[in-house]
């Protein structure tokens, strides 16, 4: 099941919500980077989780078929 939380009220195109999941997981990324070039270690902990839950939840996404 996706975690991508969809606030439209009307049915979302499938590429709508692969393009949110795409888009979450590079956000994720970019704070991972960002993290790791000051590493503090719950920083870096804590953006690697989010970059990995985004991940999770694009190949569920894929998955479903969007």
């Amino acid at each position: 099941m996706s975690t991508i939380q969809v606030t439209q009220t009307a049915p979302a195109d499938d590429s709508t919500i692969l393009a949110a999941a795409r888009r979450a997981v590079s956000d994720a990324l970019f704070d991972l980077e960002q993290a790791w070039r000051n590493p503090r270690p719950d920083a870096v902990v804590a953006a690697a989780r989010r970059q990995l839950a985004a991940a999770e939840s694009w190949a569920d996404a894929r998955r479903e078929g969007a």
